[in-house]
């Protein structure tokens, strides 16, 4: 009965789902983050500040083709597409034509269809996905190629983002809880090693630069002490995430779960969503947990709920999504196209920085007559990145920044502006005197841009030797103090400034 509406459902998502990501990738402006990351992109490294290197590598292969905001974000346009054909072909062997109802079903979740920004989130959630895709096949077949793709998978996320490690304890959760073959162990053994292989890349490159991808995920950015609204924002997050309706359902199929717990397509794809999510959970005593950390195991739980529920259960979960979807839709849609000034009300604070990402081109319209023989500058790596996607010319971060984005850490020698000149552009309507002690002379320049007011100032004389004890010493001591057990190889930037390891 389900079978001919339920192909046409699911193609009908699937194309119009891939029309919308195109249009809203296309009109949404380039945002601080993303500009950031295209930054990598523009810097082929084997290794960046806050993250391994993954997107800025797909980002510089995109970048010889073209910089338009749509194209850049082709490999998050195309993830969730992916995803939801992956879920349907994964259902369709055990639950037939219904598996296109699930695969519907998260093609047209909310958060599917406005996540197409393109951030280091954008290869990890493939990754994970693929993993726990390959891992599955693996203990349906025990064929070593399975187990050998489900390594490389495990060693490319963890080259896009350590979320990646959470999915490689769930696979060892699964085989402590549930397998216990001998060739499930070797089969183990062998994700792990190839996982490791490629996590070598990462390690050498932290041994080799400050450990930055460590100090920034283990340290500079951990908040001690507890956090007693932080599981209850959680719980509210998943709410969001899997909607009433799927949540209801997979409750009421907890007894088929407990039945069918050892079958590799319940138990498996429980504990590839639930340790990771169980985990985030006490977490979430520690650090507030982002939408975005949950994405990657998002897809896990509906090939569960696909796997339990019936037709009935999926159809009413379906129409609750399309609504939802729909009022996404609407919201979102209604925003982007608002005139700019409209926005203003809605973020007093924050409408400088709104039209900096949207009217870049304006705004470098009217710096650039006193860009020449000047270093570029702005006051944090958002907007650096920003002005260097639109302009190709390069910004430094002037100041001490903040425990994100310290890229330009390695990027800028400030020991070669002694004495130059700079054009600093920024949002915060700072008075000149605060840029007075690293210069010979300050003056500042208000422009307006759609009723927001931009700060040129104009730095004469750069005097190194104030930023050195006023900038680069504070930098050091907030963002790269090594634990006295971690070996350090080498810091660009203690040694060029410092002349430290």
């Amino acid at each position: 009965m389900v079978a001919p509406a339920a192909r046409r459902v699911f193609y009908a998502a699937l194309a119009a789902t891939l029309i919308l990501k195109l249009l809203f990738a296309a009109f949404l402006p380039m945002t601080g983050d993303e500009a950031y990351f295209v930054v990598w992109g523009m810097h082929p490294a084997l290794g960046y500040y806050d993250h391994p290197p993954m997107v800025g590598w797909w980002l510089s292969a995109l970048l010889p083709f073209g910089h338009a905001e749509w194209w850049l974000r082709m490999p998050a346009i195309l993830l969730n597409t992916f995803i939801g054909w992956a879920v349907m072909r994964i259902l369709r062997p055990h639950r037939g034509d219904l598996a296109y109802l699930t695969g519907a079903l998260y093609l047209i979740a909310p958060v599917n269809l406005y996540n197409v920004l393109i951030t280091t989130d954008t290869p990890v959630i493939l990754f994970i996905f693929l993993t726990g895709w390959a891992y599955y096949r693996a203990l349906v077949s025990g064929a070593w190629r399975d187990y050998l793709l489900a390594g490389l998978a495990v060693g490319m996320g963890m080259l896009s983002k350590y979320f990646e490690g959470l999915v490689a304890v769930a696979l060892a959760a699964h085989w402590l809880l549930l397998d216990r073959r001998r060739r499930g162990f070797l089969g183990l053994l062998l994700v792990a090693a190839i996982g490791a292989l490629l996590f070598g890349l990462n390690l050498w490159w932290n041994y080799t630069h400050c450990w930055d991808n460590f100090l920034f995920n283990l340290i500079n950015r951990t908040h001690h002490g507890l956090r007693l609204d932080g599981p209850p924002v959680y719980l509210l997050s998943l709410l969001y995430l899997f909607t009433p309706p799927l949540l209801l359902g997979l409750y009421r199929a907890r007894g088929a779960i407990a039945q069918r717990w050892r079958q590799p397509l319940i138990g498996g794809f429980a504990l590839f969503a639930g340790v990771p999510l169980a985990l985030f959970g006490l977490l979430s005593f520690k650090n507030n947990i982002g939408l975005h950390w949950l994405l990657g195991f998002y897809p896990f739980v509906f090939v569960l709920y696909g796997a339990l529920c019936d037709a009935r259960a999926q159809r009413k979960a379906l129409r609750f999504m399309a609504w939802f979807a729909a009022a996404h839709i609407i919201l979102l849609g209604t925003i982007v196209a608002l005139p700019t000034p409209a926005l203003k009300p809605l973020v007093p604070k924050f409408y400088p920085i709104v039209v900096l990402g949207s009217h870049t081109d304006a705004v470098w319209k009217a710096a650039q007559p006193y860009a020449a023989g000047r270093h570029l500058a702005t006051r944090g790596y958002a907007t650096a990145g920003i002005l260097e996607y639109h302009t190709q010319r390069h910004f430094a971060v002037f100041g001490t920044g903040s425990d994100h984005g310290r890229e330009d850490d390695s990027l800028t020698d400030f020991r070669s502006w002694n004495g130059q000149n700079v054009l600093l552009i920024s949002t915060n309507d700072l008075p000149a005197s605060v840029y007075a002690p690293y210069f010979d002379s300050v003056r500042k320049i208000v422009i307006t841009v759609q009723g927001a007011p931009i700060s040129l100032i104009l730095g004469d004389g750069f005097k190194y030797a104030s930023y050195y004890a006023k900038i680069l010493k504070p930098i050091r001591d907030s963002y790269y103090r090594f634990p006295g057990w971690l070996p350090v190889g080498q810091c660009p930037f203690t040694q060029r400034y410092f002349g430290t390891p």
